[in-house]
């Protein structure tokens, strides 16, 4: 330690500044959380209630195709039964079309023979004009002995040219051999129409897909979209039996949130979906106005923070010059007596426990008076300071302490010096002083500016009726007297007693 640093306490503005910046990262933080974790949980709301409603129309869509498939077995059990001869088609032409006439969900039931010649229909006017030869469900029926129901890929009806979808079932002869396809058309239209009674929002859609991935009907209704495959789709290639079904509209772009059932009879299945923004738009307002007033708040507390951490800075500033004044000489910048004697008792009660040596220096000015009067008290202040600054580089430990006692005297505390590190530390000094070669016409014989040093050194003892610090100061001051006796310019060392 060269010379006399007040210690800073540690500033409490910068702990408040950095607690304020860490209460609005938490809030922040907290607040974000809070904001993601309802964002995600409002999310998957949505996704049930999308999945739940296609669940619904899925079982829907099962219940139109088992409708269907109700009157094919009614028809084909008719058609085995009564034959094709030309009184049983005309019997079957009117109950197909008293069947038929009631039900929305079934535009007709028709009946090919083996050779896919239209026999009957419940849309009167088409008998032998029709031919289905080159058509799948056919073709299914014609090469498979199986009697079960085959759900057809949409196609443009045969009877009007409108898209349908195809139910069948196979009838055979007397013989058991192929007779010919009862087949009932589901029109698309009638989905899209039932799915738009259920409100999905303005940018949602309900979807009828075939499971190789057709769009066989759709809501809001879109011809050019009919037909569509999304079997591409990774989304929907990975959705087996239910589950959520996110996707960006091929259709028209959108991105939207929804949820996908297949049917476990029919190949079927259904997408109820809702557009994200549009379903998010409510979380979205409540965030934006919540984040505002959180932002607000954080704003606020963090201003207020700052502003009390100027203001705590700046007397913590105050403060700490005060404390400085306190403790230090104003003229010379070193330590002030005050300060010079808490340190000393400091050291004292250290040396005295440890059993260590404490020395003393005491520093005067000689004819410092003299020199006042020649130069003048401004030159005077100046050669203090010009001292205090050599002498301040003597003290070269965190212990070491330089003071200005009084006056023109100087103090060095040197504990853990012994007599002999004393008197270098003070010779160095006396030396560096006389090599400053600063002119004092009033100190002969060498006319420049000396000093003259006392010093003692002690080993502090507990018992203080046998010596103290006021002791050490009183040996010091007295090695000083005699410095002065002998000629100025010199060491003097106390002796032991």
């Amino acid at each position: 330690m060269t010379a006399f640093a007040q210690k800073r306490p540690r500033s409490s503005a910068r702990g408040l500044r950095a607690f304020v910046l860490v209460v609005c990262l938490a809030i922040l933080a907290l607040e974000g959380w809070r904001d993601w974790h309802e964002r995600d949980h409002e999310i998957n709301r949505i996704r049930a209630e999308t999945l739940n409603l296609a669940k619904s129309l899925t079982q829907h869509a099962q219940d139109t195709f088992e409708l269907a498939d109700a009157l094919l077995v009614d028809v084909v059990d008719r058609v085995e039964t009564g034959g094709t001869l030309p009184d049983a088609i005309a019997r079957l032409d009117v109950f197909l079309v008293e069947r038929v006439q009631p039900l929305q969900r079934i535009k007709a039931l028709t009946i090919y023979g083996e050779d896919g010649t239209l026999l009957s229909s419940s849309l009167p006017g088409h008998s032998g004009r029709v031919n289905i030869r080159g058509l799948d469900l056919f073709k299914h029926h014609s090469t498979t002995s199986s009697s079960n129901w085959f759900v057809g890929p949409l196609i443009r009806d045969p009877l009007g040219g409108d898209w349908v979808l195809t139910l069948s079932r196979r009838f055979n002869k007397p013989d058991g051999s192929f007779g010919g396809v009862v087949q009932a058309s589901v029109p698309p239209r009638y989905f899209g129409n039932f799915f738009g009674r259920f409100d999905v929002g303005s940018q949602g859609t309900i979807t009828l897909l075939h499971q190789n991935g057709t769009i066989l009907s759709r809501y809001p209704y879109i011809e050019r979209a009919i037909g569509t495959n999304v079997l591409n789709d990774p989304q929907f290639r990975n959705a087996r039996g239910s589950g959520n079904y996110d996707y960006a509209s091929p259709i028209d772009g959108l991105t939207r949130i929804g949820g996908y059932q297949r049917n476990h009879i029919f190949p079927v299945g259904v997408v109820a979906a809702v557009g994200r923004d549009e379903a998010l738009a409510r979380w979205n307002e409540e965030f934006v106005f919540r984040g505002t007033i959180i932002g607000l708040l954080i704003l606020t507390i963090g201003s207020l923070g700052w502003t009390l951490g100027g203001t705590l800075r700046r007397r913590e500033q105050a403060e700490a010059e005060l404390a400085i004044l306190a403790t230090t000489d104003g003229l010379t910048g070193l330590a002030n007596r005050r300060t010079f004697d808490k340190q000393l008792e400091s050291e004292w009660l250290r040396a005295a426990r440890q059993k260590t040596p404490v020395s003393l220096l005491l520093i005067d000015v000689d004819q410092f008076k003299a020199y006042n009067d020649i130069y003048g008290h401004q030159a005077g202040d100046e050669c203090l300071r010009t001292i205090a600054k050599t002498i301040a580089c003597a003290a070269r430990r965190p212990g070491d302490l330089v003071a200005r006692y009084g006056g023109e005297e100087l103090a060095i505390l040197l504990p853990g010096a012994d007599e002999s590190d004393a008197a270098i530390i003070a010779e160095d000094l006396r030396a560096k002083v006389e090599a400053l070669r600063v002119r004092h016409d009033a100190n002969p014989p060498s006319r420049i500016l000396t000093i003259s040093i006392g010093s003692a050194t002690r080993i502090p003892s507990l018992d203080r009726s046998r010596i103290g610090p006021d002791d050490l100061i009183t040996l010091a001051d007295s090695a000083l007297y005699r410095a002065k006796q002998d000629g100025r310019n010199r060491v003097a060392s106390a002796k032991a007693a």
